[in-house]
């Protein structure tokens, strides 16, 4: 393979040189002998003093009210805006301010706007003193900057630029070094001069995924493959861009939240993701759905491996600037994986399973970072929530306006096991109507939902086991095979923890409710 460097984990040193310590001198899971914290953060009746001392008005922004809805009691200076690139057009909270009525990208003023709103053709105001946006994810297009300067408001996103670097599938490589976080046995392939395709398959690879460097994909640039051909194909479908392949290896696809400080990094909760599962519509590396976990599901010494890693990339971040919010991709590899080499599943947007490799008993591998808030931020809220620690939308927000956090308070009982479903087009057909959003229960004798009420505030850890919180996530209109549709949410699980599994047959059931009131054929 002349010219073409493989980082390979099975290397004499390779541990050692990453940081990480090779799976023989790591502890066992027997050693791990004192609690594991689970969640982190800071005292819920501390963090809401501090922001109302210094939020006048803070507007969410993002295309449902999902993520709002798990962070409690709304307080007066909380509002939210339909605004997100993935909406054809958003319009305002019903009993909300005119301020949000918002349509992507319009030329002029949108109707109803407020007085405090930039007029078309003025040079960019100040925001005002007190006033504040923050978005699901800024980096995504130009709509909550946008929304933002018409409103004069601050946004409270991490800099542009070492956001983009974080998101980068690539430049990631890097950073994951520094980190001293292992990451899959891989080759970048380079935009131009390429040297045949065999040259980047070692010949111990049995599979492999391909990957486009850039993020937000919603798992549209991750593509599966089984042999160097497969692989010369997908390089001649995508000339003139930078690739990163890794070898493929199952494991259980995880997350681990955070929240980057100006002194510090939290770690918030360990998820399992869901990728690519057929019965919810979705392609290989799409993003399906989240499961918290906490140690005794993965075992102690890989969940603190976990937070471990998140808590290194972090640092990472906050040494370039970054803060707020941020989300780190993970695989677990199964214990016939744990040779030391890997590479594994892979990516989607928000959230997609990962690849890597280590040691099956307690390690970790990196897979990507998602510099942004991502939906499973609901199900964490919701456990910040039952553990008396401020939702992770208020830390975000507090890591933007104070010199530094308040004490951090760490919680080691296990998470609420709560869970949620993306539920994908099947096909590309038209929409022409979506349910409300709310709760709903599933009828005992079919598989059909009725709703109780609207989308109250009231915790998804008091959800009854036949109930679901029920957030469209699609617009009336023409959809594509693979859209997102609807966000289901449930107080417990949805899937066995074990990679791409099989949904329970109560998630299965309100699967098939979801499709029936959206219009869709099971």
């Amino acid at each position: 393979m002349a010219g073409v460097e493989v980082a390979d984990d099975r290397a004499p040193g390779f541990w050692r040189r990453s940081g990480v310590r090779p799976a023989e001198e790591r502890p066992r899971e027997s050693v791990v002998t004192r609690p594991v914290t689970t969640l982190a953060g800071v005292d819920v009746d501390e963090g809401l003093r501090l922001l109302a001392s210094r939020v006048g008005r803070a507007t969410w922004l993002d295309r449902s009210g999902f993520l709002l809805a798990s962070f409690g009691p709304r307080p007066a200076w909380l509002r939210t805006a339909a605004v997100s690139p993935l909406l054809r057009a958003a319009t305002a909270e019903p009993g909300g301010p005119p301020e949000t009525a918002f349509t992507p990208l319009p030329r002029q003023a949108p109707a109803g706007a407020d007085a405090s709103a930039a007029s078309v053709g003025d040079a960019p105001a100040e925001p005002l003193p007190g006033r504040y946006a923050v978005a699901f994810a800024p980096e995504h297009g130009d709509h909550a900057v946008t929304w933002a300067a018409r409103h004069r408001r601050r946004l409270l996103a991490p800099p542009a630029a070492v956001t983009a670097l974080a998101a980068d599938k690539i430049a990631a490589l890097d950073l994951f070094r520094e980190a001293g976080v292992p990451v899959p046995e891989h080759a970048v392939i380079p935009a131009r001069d390429r040297s045949p395709a065999a040259a980047y398959w070692p010949a111990h690879w049995e599979r492999a995924v391909l990957q486009r460097r850039e993020n937000n994909l919603l798992g549209q640039g991750t593509f599966p493959l089984a042999s160097r051909e497969e692989l010369a194909a997908a390089l001649d479908r995508l000339p003139g861009r930078a690739l990163r392949l890794s070898r493929h290896v199952p494991g259980l696809s995880l997350t681990a939240g955070g929240c980057v400080g100006p002194d510090r990094t939290v770690v918030t909760a360990v998820s399992h993701q869901l990728v690519g599962l057929p019965q919810l519509g979705a392609g290989w590396g799409t993003h399906c759905g989240n499961q918290l976990v906490g140690p005794s599901d993965i075992g102690p010494g890989r969940y603190a491996a976990a937070r471990a890693a998140a808590h290194a990339v972090g640092e990472v971040l906050r040494a370039r600037g970054y803060r707020g919010v941020f989300g780190l991709d993970l695989l677990a590899p199964d214990s016939g994986a744990a040779d030391g080499s890997a590479a594994g599943e892979p990516s989607g947007a928000g959230g997609g399973s990962g690849t890597g490799g280590g040691s099956a008993a307690d390690g970790v591998v990196a897979v990507e970072i998602n510099p942004r808030f991502q939906t499973v931020v609901s199900l964490v809220q919701a456990a910040e929530r039952h553990a008396g620690l401020l939702p992770s939308l208020g830390l975000h927000m507090l890591a933007h306006l104070l010199p530094e956090l308040p004490p951090v308070r760490e919680v080691t009982t296990p998470p609420p096991r709560l869970s949620q479903l993306v539920v994908h087009a099947d096909r590309s057909h038209t929409l022409d109507a979506l349910p409300e959003p709310g709760r709903y229960r599933l009828a005992p004798a079919d598989s059909a939902a009725e709703r109780l009420c609207a989308a109250d505030r009231s915790p998804l850890t008091a959800a009854a086991p036949d109930e679901a919180l029920w957030w469209p996530h699609a617009s009336p209109g023409p959809v594509a095979s693979g859209d997102e549709l609807l966000l289901a949410q449930f107080n417990g699980w949805s899937a066995p923890l074990e990679p791409r599994p099989r949904l329970s047959p109560a998630a299965l059931r309100w699967t098939i409710a979801a499709r029936g009131a959206l219009g869709e054929a099971p």
